[in-house]
């Protein structure tokens, strides 16, 4: 464990597109976090524009927040696993823009579904595999290029494209291709989350931290669910995990439900911006001191074996 890092403390853009992305970076900075991640909505952060990329990227630099990565845009056509060449084509093209304005960034990494097609017959499951090892080849090549991780995020537990992504990563032989792993999905319907976690654990780069209340995608603060970050925590840490501290909770989605009438049973009241923000930042904190003291632990027992 000697030599990692302090972990940053960071949280996705996710959190509330609904504020324009200059007065959304101050409040995040002004609540203590230190990195950034950028949400797969483009509109928000239009990155295709090297002129709009320098201003945020100077703007990132006067406030202290470091990039930690991009999340390429969600459409159902765009599948890196997918027979449909020129869709897949497409979407291959669409990574590579977010990875090279990561780079201009001097960002850490990218997150991508490869794919969002929830339900496959095994045979369609079984096909798919070979395309999306090609793409994962050219795009894990192009990235590692320019220093950049190029990470795939799992997606909810219970639907097909979560299988899709363990058969791929279990047919993977490279080393450029890393995962980013999302706790509200893995959580999601899954009796038992950990298993996947720890046969990937290696592979984690980033992180998507959010909690739920079961089988529903709700990104809420981590430790306000069901979901065991305290245990997450002590794994990464003890597994010598070299990223950041990422969350990816979302205001926006929480106060559309609770407007909708459609909130879960126990979920937590809204807060305002700057309140919900200084929660998730001390939800992180919590989680960065698990890491740190799984290290500290391991180093001790190491020390005292020797």
């Amino acid at each position: 464990m000697e030599g990692l890092k302090t972990p940053r403390i960071g949280i996705s853009t996710l959190v509330d597109y609904t504020y324009p992305l200059d007065m959304l970076l101050k409040r995040i900075r002004d609540a203590g976090f230190d990195a950034i991640a950028f949400g797969h909505k483009i509109t928000h952060f239009p990155y295709l524009e090297k002129k709009r990329v320098a201003e945020v990227m100077e703007q990132c630099a006067k406030l202290g927040l470091y990039v930690d990565y991009i999340h390429t845009p969600i459409d159902l056509h765009l599948d890196l696993s997918t027979d449909n060449e020129h869709a897949r084509t497409a979407t291959i093209e669409t990574c590579k823009l977010a990875i090279d304005a990561v780079q201009e960034m001097n960002g850490r990494a990218v997150t991508v579904h490869m794919c969002n097609k929830e339900k496959m017959t095994e045979s369609e499951m079984e096909w798919r595999v070979p395309i999306a090892l090609d793409s994962l080849k050219i795009l894990g090549d192009y990235a590692a290029e320019r220093d950049v991780l190029f990470c795939l995020e799992n997606l909810p537990f219970p639907l097909s494209y979560h299988r899709v992504l363990e058969m791929v990563l279990e047919a993977y032989e490279g080393n450029s291709v890393c995962l980013c792993l999302d706790s509200c999905h893995i959580s999601m319907g899954n009796p038992d989350p950990f298993y996947f976690i720890e046969r990937n654990v290696k592979l984690i780069k980033t992180l998507h931290l959010s909690d739920n209340l079961g089988s529903r995608d709700l990104h809420l603060i981590p430790y306000t669910g069901t979901f065991n970050f305290d245990r997450l925590a002590r794994m990464l840490g003890t597994m010598g995990y070299d990223g950041n501290v990422m969350l990816e909770n979302s205001r926006e989605a929480a106060m559309k439900r609770f407007l909708s009438g459609r909130s879960a049973p126990g979920e937590p009241h809204i807060l305002e911006l700057d309140d919900y923000l200084l929660k998730s930042y001390l939800a992180a904190k919590r989680f960065q001191l698990g890491i740190l003291e799984a290290r500290q632990a391991k180093q001790q027992a190491k020390r005292e074996a020797s």
